[in-house]
């Protein structure tokens, strides 16, 4: 009798449908993930122009913004924004950074939380920070940014008064803590 190497192919069936079964199940996810992390890097860009502005006030000794380069209601920081000396502006010249324009369906948005001690009226493009890197301006009182991705749970960026920001993760369904939960629509 001979003898055949190979694999028949019922063989290959089986393994083929395997195969698919478990990239049904992996790819979205591996999409999911790529969102998430998609969040916390702009996030994390947008905590590090934060310090950035507020070191370079200090470094000047004078007023340092982080301005928004669109300033698109709803979504003022989404279009990319910058770090410019002195009191608001634009982002032309002299920019001492910019960051781009947030990728996909996400939004940046300022939030006025007048519960939680905020009062940043509109226009919410601009945040100033004073030489000392606090906040500065007539109404220097909490800034909330809220960052939104759909599908995913957001993220609220809130800048004391001192300057220093933090971040809130939205709560999930069944977390025994609840975090402060960003406005998105």
């Amino acid at each position: 009798m001979r003898r055949f190497d190979g694999f028949t192919m019922v063989e290959m069936l089986f393994v083929i449908v395997i195969m698919g079964i478990g990239m049904s199940i992996a790819v979205p996810s591996f999409q999911g993930m790529l969102q998430r992390n998609r969040l916390v890097t702009q996030t994390n860009d947008l905590s590090l122009a934060i310090n950035l502005a507020r070191s370079e006030a200090s470094r000047i000794g004078n007023t340092t913004s982080l301005q928004a380069a669109v300033g698109t209601p709803g979504n003022e920081f989404g279009g990319g924004y910058c770090i410019v000396r002195g009191t608001p502006g634009n982002c032309g010249n002299p920019v001492i950074r910019r960051f781009p324009a947030l990728l996909g369906t996400a939004t940046l948005a300022g939030r006025d939380d007048a519960a939680n001690g905020g009062n940043w009226n509109a226009p919410r493009t601009s945040i100033q920070f004073s030489s000392l890197g606090a906040l500065s301006g007539t109404n220097n009182q909490l800034r909330n940014l809220d960052l939104c991705l759909s599908g995913q749970l957001g993220r609220r960026i809130q800048i004391a008064i001192i300057g220093r920001p933090k971040v809130w993760r939205e709560a999930e369904p069944g977390d025994p803590v609840l975090s402060v939960r960003p406005f998105c629509p």
